[in-house]
């Protein structure tokens, strides 16, 4: 029953033998996470933004390389390396990728994005490793905290209304909340994964204040005084 629910502190199941591959090879997740990441950031450029409207403030493919980076890992420290890998192939494959659409992105944005993936691609690759600890209650707070981050657009979506929010297709959003039920379902257990749905809901509302500071950020980056 303890086991059912998540409740049960196990260690953590012994490694597959991709964990022990990436273990014995310890270049070849981050460069893994890193390709992956340029995919889904090119992919983000050419679907996500449309012409002459602006972006739309989705953060799904950018986020869910960098945690399934972390959770692949076989341990904590190259799990924050390779989510490290991951944002910023995403940072790379974007600037790329924008090249082939009409929407004028500021280049010089990407000082702050190269500093945003530094921090947080360290962070989520680290929490998609926290997805699999033995403890319920650090498996429901990984899981809350990227499912806030995932969820934060829609929630300034319904809310508030933004420029970005206002010119983004909903099957944006739908996309992002499928990739907030994968994370939850990464989390091992019921009682975590109920826990993390209640503690998501502050995390949601501390990303959609933050996404403010970070817009202010890209700013002054990009030549704002």
């Amino acid at each position: 029953m303890e086991r059912m629910l998540g409740l049960d502190e196990s260690p953590q199941p012994f490694p597959s033998a991709l964990r022990m591959f990436w273990d014995q090879h310890p270049w070849t997740l981050p460069l893994a996470a890193a390709v992956l990441g340029a995919m889904c950031g090119a992919l983000s450029a050419l679907c996500v933004f449309k012409p002459d409207e602006y972006p739309a403030a989705s953060y799904g493919l950018f986020v869910v390389p960098a945690v399934l980076a972390g959770w692949a890992a076989p341990r904590s420290g190259s799990a924050s390396l390779a989510g490290m890998a991951a944002l910023l192939g995403g940072t790379l494959g974007h600037f790329i990728g924008v090249r082939f659409v009409e929407y004028a992105q500021n280049d010089l944005e990407y000082r702050a994005w190269v500093l945003i993936a530094l921090a947080f691609g360290a962070l989520l690759g680290f929490m998609g490793h926290r997805l699999r600890d033995g403890k319920p209650l650090r498996r429901a707070t990984a899981a809350a905290l990227t499912i806030g981050l995932l969820i934060a657009p829609v929630h300034l979506w319904y809310s508030v209304g933004t420029h970005a929010t206002e010119h983004t297709d909903p099957r944006i959003y739908v996309l992002d909340v499928c990739a907030a039920a994968l994370v939850l379902l990464a989390c091992r257990g019921l009682a975590p994964r109920i826990l993390a749905l209640v503690i998501a809901v502050p995390f949601t509302l501390l990303f959609s204040t933050l996404s403010v500071f970070s817009s202010v950020l890209l700013w002054r980056a990009g030549g704002g005084i």
